[in-house]
């Protein structure tokens, strides 16, 4: 339950100017003290709740997501300004050859092509210091875990479900098939007791990693069917997988038009008045459907491939990336002859990948169970030898039913 609060400042224009108006999400400094946002009051909650005696006599989880950085961009001061834009790298390049179709539907939908680098610089400077206010929060919640002396008991774990544009390539906010590093390599930070300090993993790993690594850390066997690799190991010290893909999907199927955000149906299209920040978002989806058709990449330490395809185009504005020599993502060589080598190999990747993760079996029997006692299955019954069903123990799901092939344990 959030504790409710601003987290954002006015929009920087005036989004019920006509014409002119710029949805580039970049908002003034949230009005208001540092301990009022809704995030501020949500860490605070779970500050106060860490200090009762329930937090000391049992084992708990807390769940604690924040808004922030997510657009609009904004922060309380003196986050807001914390960071100069003049000392920032240079953007992603908004004119890079190769780039999918909706990169200059974005810019164009969104009226972004008239902004120039110093205004996407500041952009992404308030962005930078939306993180900060995150990190600012966070180390007042590990304070917290240290003050109550849980820190030896307890496992800490932050990571972000996407990353943002925030000026690069001239964009911002996300796209759902977009796969570029800066939306989809986000942090994963984990603290646990008998964890090796200062370790850093630099293979690659996926938020799928998050369950099996934390079951793994709480001692719970896996009831459930899931592709992640637990972490425990690195997080201990030892290094990573260097041979490891990993990898990530988004976006629609134009036959599938439920999907896309804005329903086509009311006097707006279904997208909602102009003057609402994900106005061009939507109707770009409704108007060109196919620049937001599914994509699906495969990455490893070295290059990065993202398919897009579709039932209108079987292939539609592909990209492949050496992150060797283009960490930046800038300059695609997707069927240039000097890479088909890799670029086959990575599809192979891809192929495998949805062959080995599609179409899986739940391990728990749906409770109605279609009209077949589980009793008839047990030894000397009619159907005796199809498998066996047994109540789980309390380290699993308490109550809960699950089938084993007698084939699986012979």
């Amino acid at each position: 339950m959030s504790m409710g609060g601003p987290d954002n400042g006015p929009n920087t224009f005036d989004m019920h100017e006509e014409p002119g108006q710029y949805y580039s999400f970049l908002s003034e400094p949230v009005r208001g003290p540092t301990n009022s946002t809704m995030d501020y009051n949500n860490v605070a909650a779970a500050i106060k709740w860490l200090a009762t005696p329930e937090a000391s006599e049992k084992p708990f989880t807390i769940f604690l997501p924040l808004l922030k950085p997510h657009p609009p961009y904004s922060a309380p001061e003196p986050w807001y300004s914390s960071v100069d834009p003049a000392s920032l790298p240079p953007l992603r390049k908004p004119d890079a050859p190769g780039k999918p179709d909706y990169h200059a539907l974005i810019r164009r939908y969104r009226n972004l092509t008239s902004l120039d680098d110093a205004f996407f610089r500041k952009l992404h400077a308030v962005y930078l210091g939306s993180i900060a206010y995150s990190d600012f929060l966070f180390g007042l919640l590990l304070a917290a875990v240290e003050e109550n002396a849980l820190a030896s008991t307890t496992t800490i774990a932050v990571w972000a479900d996407h990353g943002d544009y925030a000026g690069d390539y001239g964009l911002v906010e996300k796209w759902p098939s977009g796969l570029e590093d800066v939306l989809t390599r986000v942090p994963l930070l984990v603290r646990t007791p008998g964890g090796k300090m200062g370790q850093v993993v630099k293979t690659p790993v996926q938020l799928f990693d998050i369950v099996p690594t934390v079951l793994e850390i709480a001692g719970i066997n896996l009831t459930h069917v899931q592709f992640g690799v637990s972490q425990l190991p690195q997080i201990m010290g030892k290094p990573g997988d260097e041979s490891r893909a990993v990898f990530a999907e988004g976006g629609y199927a134009t036959n599938e038009p439920r999907d896309f955000e804005g329903d086509g149906e009311d006097e707006n299209g279904g997208v909602g008045p102009p003057s609402g920040i994900y106005y061009p978002k939507m109707l770009q989806q409704q108007q060109v459907p196919l620049s937001v058709c599914r994509a699906a990449s495969v990455r490893t330490m070295t290059h990065k491939l993202v398919m897009r395809t579709d039932p209108q185009a079987a292939d539609h504005y592909s990209e492949l990336y050496d992150l060797v020599r283009d960490p930046l993502e800038e300059r695609n060589v997707y069927n240039v002859a000097a890479y088909d080598t890799v670029q086959g190999q990575l599809k192979e990747k891809l192929f495998l990948w949805y062959m080995q993760t599609s179409d899986v079996t739940p391990w728990l029997e749906d409770p109605r169970q279609g009209g077949w006692n589980p009793a008839a299955t047990s030894a000397g019954a009619p159907g005796a030898g199809r498998g066996a069903f047994f109540d789980v123990g309390a380290d699993s799901i308490p109550g809960a039913v699950v089938y084993h092939d007698d084939a699986l344990s012979a």
